[in-house]
């Protein structure tokens, strides 16, 4: 490859698409999918996040929210979705810029977005090193209907707009009722590792 034809090669665009995932639903496949075809993305990474064993609320460990995600990227057939352990395999907690970095190194070339929602967006100024978070990436802000995205200059992003009822915090609390918002393997999953009892506990404790 010449050098003109190097710099006249479109970047490939790929996403991170981090959180804790406990449980991964149709919600976050959804994001996924309206973020994928909203900006053009190449490919999208899920990076489950460490999470501190002084966190309340969380039940799954990071291996089985691990393998609830490669088991939801194969029953949806997201040939374009792929699953990192980086955040996983480290302490925690789990710094974004960290992560960002991470993949910036390791494929430059690359033109890096960030999935998240407005909440988010609306506080990166308090995450940790916003600096470098600006430099090395492109926020897809996903907006609930009726909501103003909050302009912030020298930011690269897009608002796309985007609802879905799915709440991993509803399924913890009563898995019976909220099946649907789950692929098939993960309902599995979850049955045969006793995940998600109804006061979101794992079956077998409650009190």
């Amino acid at each position: 490859m010449t050098e003109l034809s190097r710099k006249g090669a479109k970047k490939s665009r790929q996403a991170i698409f981090g959180g804790s995932f406990d449980p991964v639903h149709r919600g976050h496949l959804a994001m996924a999918d309206t973020a994928r075809e909203a900006v053009g993305l190449d490919r999208l990474v899920f990076v489950p996040c460490a999470v501190s064993p002084f966190k309340t609320g969380t039940v799954a460990t990071e291996e089985q929210r691990f393998r609830m995600l490669e088991l939801a990227i194969e029953d949806m057939g997201m040939e374009w979705a792929s699953l990192s352990d980086f955040e996983v395999s480290r302490p925690a907690p789990s710094y974004s810029w960290q992560t960002a970095r991470h993949f910036s190194k390791s494929n430059p070339e690359t033109e890096w977005h960030w999935i998240l929602g407005t909440d988010q967006w609306n506080q990166i100024d308090r995450w940790a090193e916003p600096e470098q978070l600006r430099e090395l990436l492109h926020f897809i802000v996903l907006t609930r209907e009726g909501s103003g995205v909050l302009d912030r200059p020298g930011w690269r992003y897009t608002p796309v707009p985007f609802e879905h009822p799915a709440s991993s915090s509803a399924i913890r609390a009563n898995f019976g009722d909220h099946q649907e918002w789950l692929t098939e393997g993960v309902v599995r999953f979850c049955e045969e590792e006793g995940l998600y009892g109804r006061s979101g506990m794992p079956f077998g404790e409650h009190h």
